[in-house]
């Protein structure tokens, strides 16, 4: 996917880090800090590359595209460990969101032909090989958005984010 489509995609997975933080009993400003998260979670896989682009043009990174940064484990990891330990410090509830977003990320990558690595970061990639990254950016910005919202009405917490508004 491209770097404007993961950034469309964060607000789909806002609403799924507020509502799944909701939905674990977090309330007041902790959902919306996971909420928060969500949204640099969304594109870092891939700046936590560090990348840059040479004087001929050509991107350069410290740690090679698509390797550390989008390994499915890796992500999976730090989600179960804000998801079980989300009740001991507000930085876990914004943890929660970035590691949603990380995996929202890896999952709007996974149909195209590249993929993202799963049993070993450098080696063979998952991929659905449905299409190329630039291709089919709106509709899955959709379908994100889509699921943020049937997370936030099916969790309940639609309420109470608008409860905020109208107190």
């Amino acid at each position: 996917m491209t770097r404007t489509g993961h950034i469309a995609t964060g607000w789909g997975a806002a609403a799924l880090a507020y509502a799944l933080a909701h939905r674990l009993g977090l309330s007041g400003l902790l959902p919306w800090i996971a909420a928060i998260g969500a949204l640099p979670g969304v594109t870092a896989p891939d700046w936590m590359e560090i990348a840059w682009f040479d004087d001929k043009g050509w991107r350069k990174s410290v740690i090679p595209h698509r390797t550390w940064t989008h390994w499915l484990p890796l992500w999976a990891l730090a989600f179960a460990l804000c998801y079980f330990n989300v009740q001991q410090a507000w930085w876990v509830s914004a943890g929660l969101g970035f590691a949603v977003g990380g995996l929202t990320h890896l999952a709007m990558d996974v149909p195209n032909p590249t993929g993202i690595p799963i049993s070993r970061p450098t080696r063979r990639r998952f991929s659905l090989r449905w299409w190329r990254s630039d291709q089919m950016v709106m509709p899955m910005v959709f379908l994100t958005w889509v699921a943020g919202a049937w997370a936030l009405k099916a969790s309940g917490a639609l309420d109470s984010a608008l409860a905020v508004f109208s107190a």
